[in-house]
């Protein structure tokens, strides 16, 4: 072959090789801006379609995986209050639990057997209990739960809620026949008829008897609620009769936030009438009403969550005065 025809390929050769280098490089920055301006869209994107959320569990997709997207993952409750150990997830407010230390409830004592061995693991059944814990409660549950639920055709994989939730409770005894429900469970003179009417709750099918058992004997004995309720029964002469709890009244010669049992005499009342303030709990002996129970009331979650308030004792209520988290001084504003 001809030295020039030689020379020539040669040429084309190593243009065609840096070429290809040339394109390769430039293939890649390409597939660079590509990839950085793909993420720059998503930014955009993702700021432009956080109003989409609004209301999103309204509109529920049971086949999107939600998991995926960063916007909605608070993730876990890794933070802790350091004043009152509450667990929190990330981004929640400081002084959402205990406004920063300034209201302080007493803590909650750990309970005799059989509730504590089924809460510290040493029970052969505590991790069902734990797991079944909501439908262990509600077996002892003085109250009930309330809430205008939006009820719509189709798979409902969420409870829509309208307005307020609220807490209801009956009467001491039922009207004839009816059956006992929530508070009226407690009155049935039979241990053995408690038990198969707890057992019988709707949604208790996969509880263990022995557990109920054990923990209807147990508020029996520990509740202080439950034996008030019943002391006033007792003493309630006719159905026109009403047992009143004060929303604000706490037993004689004690703190304000120390429990003591109480006795009828000291934070309750039966009367004929209407002589009541708008957050006492008035309960009838016999009725099939339903009164709403005031949300403020020292007693509103320990009739709720009798497992937690296993005494009957009192939680928060809007008499209870802010202290100093550093010096501990009641604010008196």
């Amino acid at each position: 072959m001809p030295r020039g025809r030689r020379a020539n390929i040669g040429r084309r050769t190593r243009h065609a090789s840096q070429q290809q280098v040339y394109s390769q490089n430039l293939s890649e920055e390409r597939q660079n801006i590509i990839r950085a301006n793909a993420r720059l869209r998503q930014r955009v994107s993702t700021r432009r379609s956080l109003a989409s959320y609004n209301r999103l569990a309204f509109q529920y997709d049971p086949t999107a995986n939600y998991n995926d997207d960063e916007n909605l993952d608070i993730g876990p409750m890794t933070t802790i209050c350091r004043y009152c150990n509450a667990l929190k997830f990330k981004r929640e407010t400081a002084g959402l639990c205990c406004a920063s230390g300034k209201v302080k409830l007493d803590p909650l004592l750990t309970p005799p057997q059989p509730l504590k061995s089924l809460f510290d693991g040493s029970d052969p059944d505590s991790s069902h209990f734990l797991q079944h814990i909501l439908e262990y409660n509600n077996c002892f549950r003085m109250t009930s739960f309330g809430a205008n639920i939006i009820r719509e055709g189709g798979f409902m994989p969420t409870c829509k809620i309208q307005g307020q939730i609220y807490h209801l409770h009956g009467s001491m005894v039922p009207t004839p026949d009816e059956p006992h429900q929530f508070l009226q469970i407690y009155f049935i003179s039979s241990m053995v008829d408690q038990l198969n009417v707890r057992c019988n709750i709707l949604g208790t099918q996969q509880l263990k008897r022995r557990i109920i058992e054990q923990l209807q004997a147990f508020f029996h004995a520990n509740n202080a609620v439950v034996n008030m309720f019943k002391t006033a029964l007792e003493r309630m002469p006719s159905d026109t009769h009403k047992f009143v709890i004060r929303a604000d009244c706490t037993p004689t010669g004690e703190h304000v936030r120390r429990f003591n049992a109480p006795t009828v005499n000291d934070v309750a009342a039966i009367i004929v009438g209407d002589t009541t303030k708008s957050r006492d709990i008035v309960v009838q002996r016999r009725s099939n009403i339903m009164h709403r129970v005031n949300e403020t009331h020292r007693l509103y979650d320990a009739l709720q969550y009798p497992i937690i308030y296993w005494q009957g004792q009192d939680g928060y209520d809007i008499t209870l005065k802010m202290v100093d988290p550093i010096t501990g001084t009641i604010f008196t504003h």
